[in-house]
């Protein structure tokens, strides 16, 4: 069918003279070309037609004095290459009212309320435009259709360049927004928009306004220039913000309020005039790795406001990093406050900062101030500053653990306020320590104080203090400085090493308590100078040769066991000092390397030697930086020849000043057992070398088991020569090993029953102690089973008192533990009966050891095993187990969570929990929501389908981004199915998703998260276990692989991970396959390193693994 086609041009013989003649002959589908020149009129489409510009873009304007100039009330309508204005102050230029209008190129110029509005039924499609209207908006959106703004420029707006009202849904994608006197782009009502790659410069009021009920998506969006504010954020629906950039606001950058929840994913925010993040009328937003630098205040909360954030950086805060008044509540995992003259937090008001895992280091000022009864929680922190580190007043309150002050002191003065600190270090203060006065408390336990060029701790007029098992030393002044009426308590404490007292009371009549002081010179059990003897009562200790309480001699003094290898340490340490002072005096050094062996069985404390050893090096002047460097073999090692050399010698000048560490050093030697160029040799020859040439600078400490060390010496003539001395290192003892599970159980708050202790003595006794015998390791890894065969106790039987909570016993201590044996495999050592509790445990079936020996995701199958031990003893009590199996898999695809799911499934089959042990894998996008009821009746339909077995409902992608009331939809159904009443055929439910939307929805939707009795977190996998996926899916297709070409496939996929895990493993297994020439795979099989395609992106390699196992 041929299509219509009319020309428009005054001036031309059989051409139509205006637009409207044209249109009035125009039938459906038509094709106006429409000549240079000004049209003065108004156009009216009702039908689908093309108007285009017959010349360059720009040439047809078309021009209406009143009303609109183009309406359209048509099906489909494109205009192409002209330029539509009009100069009627009360109507818009383009008006969409039914139908999609597409504009390709074109330019709207307008003066009324706003240049284009898409209404009714109307959809506007604006690509490649430029729209200008100084009296008003630019574009107005009011229709729920597909409507887009794209590569276009909205300029010079009296109000907002865009604006999305009422039910309108627009997608903004790489424009411009430039000097709107509005808003940016505006958001009210119920409206959607989704902002990308979009610039917005300028804007007289908020660039981003996102009010009442409306909802806004915005990634890689740039703010800068804004008068007084990047982003409004008010409303209660759905609000995000990845990757955006805001720059230079003349006020804040972000503002909160209206009891907002939005998410801010990776933004940057950077010179605003007051506050980068400013929240209030307890609203929730939620930032995760977002970064401030340059603003006054970088988080202001208030008026109730409840933040999180997940990774936060904030540089040069001049008032505040983050600052917290009125009641707010605000949690900061991964703070990084840098530079500014400011505090690094400031907390008023009531309100209250919990901090994990921060890092403050400011140029002066106060790192953290709390007042007006502020509170705080900050664990695992590192704070310095050249002011006060910690300040409390006005009866705040502040918990501190695990935590490390440097070149700064705590202040904690009056009106009751009170700080609690618990296995901190508090160093290198420029006055005292501690400084207690007015009212202030202290409760200090297990901390060092030290350093201070005043006091260690100073307790003034009121002050109160209870220390206990604290270290204070190596302070200007007195250890402990009392000046107070008030109870002051020093239990089990070592104060030693300071340049006064060890202990000086003041004040005649005071409420001091000391109980087993330790001063270098005995345990005290009272105060070492009372008040009145101003000369004290003790002599000065006279001087040692020792530590003096911390540092690397005092950590290696603690290590459990070992004594063998410290007497030896000590006495290399003892050599090296006297060669240090033989050499000071003028005399010959006598011949010495420096150089060790370290042999032995794994986790029996090697690295950590080698690294205190290189420290007290330093300490001693002997080495310049006493840092450790670890390598193995394909640090050291390249594929080709000559490369391997180049390789060494940069790994050997990062060591230099400090300890290079190889570990399994036994590698390097003799690995082509005869087969091919053994480039490991090169690397030992040129280490040799480069030891000899560098000999007083550098420390080489090569380590391995016993016997293959001892051929490593002897694969080379001058190895031994070059290696001083051999250190063996011995399996631990059981006493010794129970003594490590002790300290863990100790260091993080558990006590033992006496069950349990004789238990873990008698599995230590018996546990079989192999070549391959992990020490140190095993001891760990049986602490954290006995954490989880206590929680899954403690779930089946809930405790009644709390002190349970921190109790293990008997029944917790395991009869079997999975180890690694070297290989990314895991095998299991199997400790006699009577080990621990004898029964409960899940029986060695095939599935259980099929998931024992699946690659990575240990947490994962640790998990998993201690559940299946609890479900194991209720099956056979006959008691219920529903709700007790259902899970939730937090990962992306490719790190084996269908994998996972399955042999999880056959497990339960195995143990009788299920009655079949196929899962059935269910994305919630594909649930239909069409009707009210309906997601409900399709949910119970699939749930019958599944009974007896295992349903997997994944929060999909596409069910993320289906509209709000369905996605609600969805989920009550499927929360109502999961918390229905029990039924013995129901399946078990293991609802999957990735990251944080999956983590928000259970979050939002806490009924449906008490229906899942554990949360597991999936990790990516390393290069070891993506190489070690890869082999086995080689070897399902019949192919070895070399041990060439697998520490080469290793390096190569630690260096370059693949991006869709197992399904990436998978489809290389398949490409080497197709490459390689014989059965076993070699080098020069393997594909050169490239960026990866997403997962699916290769049609001829199905995505799905067959399991990760």
């Amino acid at each position: 069918m041929t299509r219509q086609v009319l020309s428009v041009a005054p001036d031309r013989p059989g051409a139509y003279r205006s637009i409207a003649q044209a249109l009035a002959d125009a039938g459906e589908g038509a094709l106006i070309t429409v000549a240079p020149g000004r049209y003065e009129e108004t156009l009216d489409i009702t039908r689908a037609v093309s108007l285009s510009a017959e010349g360059a873009s720009g040439t047809v304007q078309v021009h209406s004095a009143s009303g609109t100039t183009v309406v359209v009330d048509a099906e489909a309508v494109q205009l192409s290459g002209m330029v539509l204005s009009s100069g009627d102050q009360e109507a818009p230029v383009l008006d969409v009212r039914r139908g999609q209008a597409a504009l390709d190129d074109c330019q709207v110029s307008g003066e009324g309320w706003t240049a284009v509005l898409a209404w009714h039924e109307g959809t506007l499609a604006v690509r490649g435009c430029r729209v200008t209207n100084p009296r008003g908006a630019g574009v107005v959106v009011t229709s729920g259709g597909g409507n887009v703004l794209e590569r276009s420029e909205v300029a010079d707006v009296g109000s907002s360049a865009v604006v999305v009202a009422e039910r309108g849904r627009l997608a903004v994608r790489e424009c411009v927004l430039d000097r709107p006197r509005g808003n940016g782009v505006c958001v009210n009502g119920q409206g959607t928009a989704t902002v990308d790659a979009t610039r917005i410069t300028g804007s007289g009021k908020p660039a981003l306004a996102v009010e009442q009920n409306a909802r806004a998506g915005l990634s890689n969006v740039t703010v800068a220039d804004s008068a007084a504010l990047d982003a409004y954020l008010t409303s209660r629906g759905e609000i995000s913000l990845s990757d955006c950039t805001f720059t230079s606001s003349g006020g804040q950058a972000v503002h909160v309020s209206g009891g907002a929840a939005p998410v801010l994913r990776s933004c940057v925010i950077s010179g605003a005039g007051s506050a980068g993040v400013h929240v209030v009328d307890r609203s929730r937003p939620r930032l995760e790795d977002c970064r401030i630098s340059g603003t006054p205040i970088g988080v202001l909360a208030e008026s109730g406001g409840q933040v999180v954030f997940d990774g936060l950086t904030v540089e040069g805060a001049d008032t505040a990093a983050v600052q917290v008044a009125g009641g707010a509540e605000v949690r900061i995992g991964g703070l990084k406050a840098v530079g500014g003259s400011g505090a690094g937090a400031r907390v008023l008001g009531g309100g209250r900062l919990e901090l994990q895992g921060a890092s403050i280091t400011l140029d002066g000022g106060t790192g953290i101030e709390l007042g007006e009864r502020g509170s705080g929680t900050f664990t695992d922190l590192r704070l310095t500053t050249g002011g006060t580190g910690l300040s409390l007043s006005g009866g705040a309150r502040a918990v501190l653990e695990s935590s490390t002050l440097r070149e700064c002191g705590v202040l904690v003065g009056d009106t009751d306020s009170e700080l609690t600190a618990r296995d901190s270090e508090f160093s290198g203060s420029g006055t005292d320590g501690f400084r207690v006065l007015n009212g202030g408390s202290v409760v200090a336990t297990g901390c060092r104080v030290s350093g201070a060029r005043g006091h260690g701790l100073n307790i003034q007029a009121s002050g109160r203090a209870d220390l206990s098992g604290c270290t204070v030393f190596d302070n200007a002044g007195d250890g402990i400085r009392i000046n107070t009426d008030q109870p002051v308590r020093v239990h089990e404490c070592s104060v030693r090493d300071n340049g006064g007292k060890a202990v000086h009371e003041l004040k005649a009549g005071g409420q001091l308590s000391v109980e087993g002081l330790d001063t270098g010179g005995g345990r005290q059990e009272k105060a070492l100078t009372a008040a009145g003897d101003g000369n004290g009562s003790t002599a000065p200790a006279p001087h040692r040769p020792r530590h003096t309480g911390t540092g690397p001699l005092a950590e290696l003094e603690s290590l459990v066991g070992l004594e063998s290898v410290k007497r030896e340490v000590n006495g290399l340490i003892n050599l090296n000092m006297l060669s240090q002072r033989r050499q000071d005096m003028g005399l010959p050094m006598p011949p010495m390397s420096r150089h060790l062996v370290f042999a032995g069985p794994p986790g029996t404390g090697k690295t950590t030697i080698a690294r205190l050893y290189g420290a007290v090096l330093a300490e001693l002047g002997i080495l310049s930086q006493g840092h450790m460097i670890e390598v193995a073999r394909a640090d050291l090692v390249a594929q080709y020849i000559g490369a391997t050399a180049i390789k060494t010698t940069e790994v050997f000048n990062k060591a230099l000043g400090g300890v290079l560490f190889i570990d399994e050093a036994y590698t390097l030697t003799n690995q082509s057992k005869g087969t091919g160029p053994d480039f490991g040799q090169e690397a030992v020859e040129t280490l040799m070398k480069l030891m000899e040439d560098h000999r007083d600078e550098i420390v080489v400490i090569a380590a391995g088991y016993s016997e293959h060390m001892e051929q490593f010496l002897a694969s080379n003539p001058g190895m031994a020569s070059r290696f001083a001395r051999t250190l063996e290192f011995p399996n631990y003892s059981p006493p010794e090993l129970v003594t490590i599970a002790r300290g863990l159980c100790a260091k993080h708050y558990y006590e033992l029953s006496g069950g349990a202790l004789e238990a873990l003595t008698r599995y230590f006794e018996d546990v079989p102690k192999g070549p391959t015998f992990g020490n140190g390791r095993v001891a760990r890894q049986v602490f954290e089973l006995m954490i989880s065969n206590q929680a899954t106790r403690l779930a089946m039987n809930p405790p009644e008192d709390e002190s349970d909570l921190s109790r293990l016993t008997e029944d917790d201590v395991p009869t079997e533990l999975e180890q690694d044996d070297g290989s990314g495999a895991t095998r299991t050592a199997t400790a006699p009966a009577g080990t621990g509790a004898s029964t409960g445990r899940t029986p060695r079936s095939p599935s259980v050891a099929r998931l024992a020996a699946m690659v990575g995701q240990e947490a994962v199958r640790q998990s998993l095993r201690v559940r299946l031990d609890g479900l194991a003893q209720l099956s056979r009590r006959g008691e219920r187990t529903h709700g007790l199996t259902n899970l939730v898999f937090d990962g992306p695809p490719g790190v084996g969570r269908q994998a996972v799911a399955r042999l999880y499934a056959r497990c339960l089959a195995e143990l009788n929990v299920v009655t079949t042990a196929v899962p059935c894998h269910l994305p919630l996008s594909a649930v239909p929501a069409r009707w009210s009821g309906q997601p409900g009746r399709y949910l119970a339909a699939v749930h019958e389908e599944a009974a007896g077995g295992l349903l997997m409902p994944e929060v999909d992608p596409a069910f993320l981004r289906r509209p709000e009331a369905e996605r609600r939809a969805v989920l009550d159904a499927l929360t109502e199915a999961a918390g229905g009443a029990p039924k013995a055929d129901g399946p078990v439910l293991v609802l999957c998703g990735s990251g944080p939307p999956l983590v928000g929805l259970l979050r939002e939707r806490t009924d449906l998260a008490s229906a899942f009795a554990e949360y597991l977190p999936f990790s990516a996998y390393t290069g070891a276990q993506l190489a070690e996926l890869t082999r086995r899916h080689l070897a399902r297709l019949g192919l070895d692989i070399d041990d060439g070409a697998m520490a080469k496939l290793t390096a190569t996929l630690t260096d370059s991970p693949l991006s869709d895990g197992a399904y990436g493993a998978h489809r290389l297994a398949a490409l080497i396959a197709v490459r390689s020439g014989s059965s076993t795979v070699t080098p020069a099989d393997l594909p050169s390193p490239a960026p990866r395609k997403a997962v699916g992106a290769d049609p001829a390699i199905s995505p799905e693994p067959v399991a990760a196992r």
